[in-house]
């Protein structure tokens, strides 16, 4: 079941994955000026773009808003109109793409290749755990994993979770937990405010008698409030919810509501939020939610330390499990790629 659920983390990675780095490249800075040539060097401090009236230029990170491809494959063999700068030449064409294309961009996602699907990635790593013996014989780990990668407009989340606990007593061990969750979401902008999205979710908790809970939705969501310091996002979608548990299998239609919050307390202490609520189409009395909160500590550029509290609350669980789940959970981090605000 491991390797099975295991897979089944990897899919949405493997389906959203990865955005395909084209040789002519746009950096928008914060002002507004915009470079247009070709990346050929990125760090966490700075990018080097090499332009052909220029020649190469570093450019501190703190002042790019956004880095994004500036030609298609057929522009790029086509040439620039000899008329206008190459820069205008994209934003007008840009401006004639009617509002469905707008989805069609994602296609570049799949052509980048294993190089593609494995470079790009910030976000960080979290491990926590303890031991005690005499009175008390526990054993208690839990693992986490959140990744983001961004490509212009696309940005695509890989989350994961784990909490394994054991009682030793008697001459026997006990597994008193045995969890783990996770999912991805793929987010497209549409403009300033709005996006689109497509996401999966699972769980598995052996203790409560969930062999596997399969969750994929889509829906909009708005930007209430983005900035350098904090980020509220709303969603509303659909899903279809599919359980495999001790007894019977379920099917359900569920509509989705969620918020998202991160904010930057200071500039090593940081704040993050989530909670979706899934609700039952078909039996209004029937409902889920759950809620992540974490607040983070980077105690060098790499490493730091998190406390996350959570909550998982089915309101008709099956059998004898209880409906709340709350998770407290805390240990060390690890930070990789560029550091997420």
């Amino acid at each position: 079941m491991l390797k099975r659920i295991t897979w089944l983390a990897l899919l949405p990675v493997i389906l959203f994955s990865s955005v395909l780095r084209l040789a002519a490249s746009e950096v928008t800075l914060k002002n507004g000026d915009r470079l247009s040539g070709k990346v050929v060097e990125e760090s966490d401090e700075a990018v080097v773009i090499e332009t052909e009236y220029a020649g190469r230029v570093t450019i501190s990170r703190k002042h790019i808003e956004k880095i994004t491809d500036q030609l298609s494959a057929a522009a790029s063999a086509k040439g620039p109109s000899p008329v206008e700068p190459p820069s205008k030449s994209a934003d007008r064409a840009e401006e004639k793409t009617p509002p469905a294309a707008a989805f069609k961009a994602p296609a570049r996602l799949f052509s980048g290749g294993f190089r593609g699907l494995t470079e790009g990635w910030e976000g960080n790593a979290n491990v926590g755990f303890s031991f005690t013996s005499g009175n008390s014989n526990n054993s208690t780990m839990t693992t986490g994993i959140r990744a983001v990668k961004s490509g212009g407009s696309d940005n695509l989340t890989v989350y994961a979770r784990s909490l394994w606990n054991s009682n030793r007593g008697n001459g026997r061990v006990v597994t008193t937990q045995n969890a783990f969750w996770g999912g991805a979401r793929y987010d497209r902008n549409l403009d300033g405010k709005q996006f689109g999205f497509i996401s999966y979710d699972f769980e598995r908790d052996h203790p409560r008698g969930l062999n596997l809970r399969s969750v994929a939705g889509a829906g909009l969501g708005r930007h209430i409030v983005k900035n350098e310091i904090t980020e509220v996002d709303v969603l509303l979608g659909g899903a279809w919810n599919r359980t495999w548990q001790t007894g019977d299998n379920t099917d359900t239609p569920e509509a989705i509501a969620g918020l998202s919050v991160k904010h930057r307390l200071h500039e090593k202490l940081r704040f993050q939020n989530s909670l979706t609520f899934y609700q039952n189409v078909a039996d209004r009395a029937e409902y889920r939610f759950i809620m992540d909160a974490t607040f983070s500590v980077d105690v060098t550029k790499r490493v730091g330390v998190f406390i996350t509290i959570g909550d998982r609350f089915n309101n008709d669980p099956f059998g004898p499990s209880r409906r709340n789940d709350f998770l407290f959970t805390t240990g060390m981090k690890w930070n990789f790629g560029r550091k997420a605000r």
